[in-house]
């Protein structure tokens, strides 16, 4: 499994079917793991899922596979699978066309089921270690790719150069390698765990800059801010609070210097000031999107079931959200998919198909304050972090149809399921113990 996640988040599509990596001039040596996203001739799948699905058996069926899970995380899981079948049906008998509502949900389907593998897989703190290690590489293969792309071949050579130099869904990779260091030296405390963190985190920050995708300060900042909140009130969090209070004027500082300078030590000012600003050409398209999307609401399907999938959201106004002809499934996939799922699923699509991600961090959350095992913490409180990343990369950068963003979503739905599991676990057997000794007080 950790080898699967590891070749879809480094590996690199051919340039026929991903033109925006590195703006469709240039390609790494991980090109050689291109030929497993081509779709096969006849079936519209390509190897990789045909391997995924070959090993899901071999996960299922091994002993001990559903033991120590979480219910409510299976039960997340199944109702949403449910609620997907439930609501592409209602769309195809409307009329909705297949193959569009197969790319609207192949991605968020494969998530579902990748993380109800890694649930039956994950047997030990061990194996959350080797999850944290295979988000890190990979997060560090990219980053230091899109740096050796931009100083070696963009740098001085290319003069019109794109908004983002990777792609739109490395920004979660990036902010989930992150919170993978900084949790873990939360959880260890020592120095040496800190410098590591301090270095990481400098080298992910760059490929943020470097990228140029203002959704990932979004999902920085709300990941550590959810991080802040789930520490428990004791002593690192006081520290954390004093850092806070004595950074806050130096913050102020650099807001007001860096406010609408460019330079890439302003970057994240930028990127947080123009999102959602009405003079932005790319916030003023999701405006109009939203709007459009609203009206799609507000005009066809239903409350409960939405319109369905494989059907567009019609447009009201069209003066910035107009996209390139080439995109064919633009009005299939609304960069607000969190909306989208409301305007496709109706109140089935939210409260359904969506349940995962809620369920998801109340386990997660409470793992993390039931756990005394530092992996178990860390790896609860990354999943919480990514939990709150994953909704602001749906709500603004199309994260419902995003294939890497989905597997970052798939390894927070199993760290939440297992480590509540073993933690309530342990709390039971404490209880019963401490019953125990309560009936058969010692003479």
């Amino acid at each position: 499994m950790c080898v699967l996640l590891f070749v879809a988040w480094v590996g690199e599509w051919p340039r026929e079917l991903d033109a925006v990596l590195y703006s469709g001039y240039w390609r790494s040596p991980f090109e050689i793991f291109g030929p497993l996203f081509v779709p096969l001739p006849g079936i519209r799948m390509f190897t990789w899922q045909i391997l995924l699905v070959a090993l899901a058996p071999v996960c299922l069926v091994t002993p001990g596979a559903f033991r120590r899970r979480a219910f409510a995380m299976d039960a997340a899981i199944i109702t949403s699978l449910g609620s997907i079948a439930l609501t592409f049906m209602w769309g195809w008998m409307r009329g909705g066309a297949a193959y569009q509502a197969y790319y609207q949900l192949w991605r968020f389907l494969t998530a579902l089921l990748v993380g109800l593998l890694l649930l039956s897989v994950i047997r030990k703190p061990r194996d959350l270690r080797a999850l944290g290690v295979t988000v890190l590489v990979a997060a560090l293969i990219r980053g230091t790719l899109v740096a050796y792309f931009y100083w070696v071949h963009v740098r001085g050579k290319i003069q019109a150069r794109a908004d983002y130099l990777i792609n739109h869904d490395d920004s979660l990779l990036f902010v989930t390698a992150i919170l993978v260091v900084v949790s873990w030296a939360f959880a260890k405390g020592r120095p040496s765990a800190w410098v590591f963190a301090a270095l990481v985190s400098l080298h992910q920050l760059y490929a943020i800059v470097l990228n140029g995708r203002r959704i990932a300060w979004v999902e920085l900042a709300m990941a550590l801010g959810m991080g802040y909140v789930l520490m428990d009130p004791g002593r690192w969090r006081r520290r954390v609070t004093r850092w806070m209070m004595v950074a806050a004027p130096l913050v102020l500082l650099y807001v007001a210097v860096g406010w609408g300078r460019q330079g890439a030590i302003f970057e994240p000012i930028r990127a947080l000031s123009t999102t959602g600003s009405n003079t932005d050409p790319s916030s003023l398209a999701r405006q109009e999107e939203v709007r459009n999307l609203l009206y799609t609401m507000s005009v066809a399907g239903n409350p409960l079931l939405g319109t369905g999938w494989g059907w567009p959201y019609q447009k009201f106004t069209s003066i910035y959200a107009n996209y390139s002809a080439e995109w064919v499934l633009a009005l299939y996939t609304p960069h607000n998919s969190l909306l989208g799922l409301a305007v496709f699923g109706g109140l089935v699509g939210i409260g359904g198909i969506w349940l995962v991600v809620p369920v998801a961090a109340f386990l997660a959350a409470r793992g993390y304050r039931r756990s005394t095992r530092a992996v178990d913490r860390a790896a609860a409180m990354v999943a919480v972090g990514i939990l709150a990343a994953y909704s602001a990369h749906c709500f603004g950068d199309i994260g419902f149809q995003s294939f890497p963003c989905g597997l970052v979503l798939a390894v927070a739905i199993a760290v939440a399921g297992k480590t509540s599991a073993w933690t309530s676990g342990s709390a039971t057997a404490a209880r019963a113990a401490g019953a125990g000794r309560s009936e058969h007080p010692r003479p």
